[in-house]
């Protein structure tokens, strides 16, 4: 595949459009409210001009917001990458929907509970098989284990792990959430530094009559300058299959990222090159390989979790598995859901080579 360039403006072109769907869909909640009959609004529980009122603002505060972060994108040079950066922009709408819900999701209070339930077990893992040496670092002086999250999205698990006192990095090949990251960076600690509404054109599947206007502000945490690890722009396998990278990682932490590899083979060769004898990867996803497939990779395929786990065992020894039933970036007030089973499993890393990874 040949190298895009940057090109900010095919970026905020897309929040542009959003912005313009969504200014037409409070046209055509306006248009439907106000045409009903005198008979049919008597039937009304909340007043046709107030429901109007309240989805603009929402939507003009979801705007404002996307706003600072198009002209973040737009006043940026091209993100830094020790790879070979493709920057293919998003078509049509659904991707800056699902990025205010992930914004929801991983910096919000109301997002606790849903990536509790993929964090929070990655989060163990990790202490299970690394704390003791930490705590052993922190006494003696030496760095802390070193932790990379690939694929990290806007940021939220790489800052919790560099929360607990590990050396984290981490990388993000998609440059609406590689900047949705770098806005929360730039929050200057304060919380509460945005109140979006990202629900505002959902209107279908309510429960109650303001589930798509209520606010869920973020962060719902400090973030203080520093505290939010550095974010390596780029493809996973092409940004760590370098020679210097060999054991070069105490731990690889994979949420909602290894299916979205072009090359899920390449990607758990990879990930056994970097990680040292001993250490540790785990993870915690579905398989639905919902990605667009680069055969400068090699061919797409789609493995089953059995074929995935005999490849994973080729390099680490797999200590637990286990299937858990999660959602990603949804609406927690909605009457739709989609429930994704994900596979949750830790492995530690044998000391058989990754063939065909850091030969360059």
């Amino acid at each position: 595949m040949a190298e895009v360039k940057w090109e900010p403006t095919r970026f905020t072109e897309v929040i542009r459009s959003y912005a313009s769907h969504s200014n037409k869909e409070v046209d055509r909640v306006r248009r439907n409210l106000l045409g009903l009959s005198d008979d049919d609004k008597a039937e009304l529980t909340w007043k046709a001009e107030e429901q109007i009122r309240k989805m603009e603002e929402a939507v003009k505060a979801n705007l404002a917001f996307l706003e600072e972060l198009s002209e973040l994108i737009a006043k940026s040079p091209a993100p830094p990458s020790d790879g070979r950066p493709q920057f293919e922009a998003p078509h049509g709408t659904k991707p800056i929907q699902t990025l205010l819900q992930t914004f929801t999701r991983e910096w919000s209070a109301e997002g606790l509970r849903e990536r509790g339930e993929c964090h929070d077990k990655l989060l163990g893992a990790v202490d299970s098989h690394l704390k003791a040496k930490k705590d052993e670092a922190v006494a003696s002086g030496a760095a802390p284990p070193r932790v990379l999250v690939p694929g990290c999205s806007l940021g939220r698990l790489p800052f919790d792990l560099q929360g607990r006192g590990y050396a984290c990095s981490a990388s993000e090949g998609r440059v609406l959430q590689y900047f949705g990251g770098e806005l929360m960076r730039r929050t200057a600690g304060k919380r509460e530094a945005h109140r979006i509404q990202p629900f505002a054109i959902n209107t279908c599947n309510r429960f109650k009559k303001e589930d798509h206007v209520r606010e869920t502000p973020v962060p719902e945490v400090e973030v203080p300058e520093g505290s939010l690890p550095e974010v390596h722009f780029g493809d996973f396998l092409r940004l760590y299959g370098r020679a210097s990278d060999l054991a070069a990682y105490d731990a690889v932490v994979t949420a909602f990222t290894l299916d979205c590899s072009p090359n899920v083979l390449r990607f758990v060769r990879t990930a056994a090159h970097l990680i040292r004898p001993g250490g540790l990867w785990t993870n915690f996803g579905p398989l639905a390989y919902d990605t667009d497939h680069d055969e400068g990779h090699g061919h797409g395929i789609e493995l089953s979790w059995e074929e995935l786990r005999h490849a994973i065992s080729h390099f680490f020894d797999v200590k637990d598995e286990e299937f858990v039933d999660s959602l990603q970036a949804a609406n927690a007030e909605s009457m739709m859901q989609i429930q994704y089973s994900c596979i949750f499993f830790t492995a530690v890393r044998n000391d058989k080579e990754a063939v065909g990874i850091g030969e360059k």
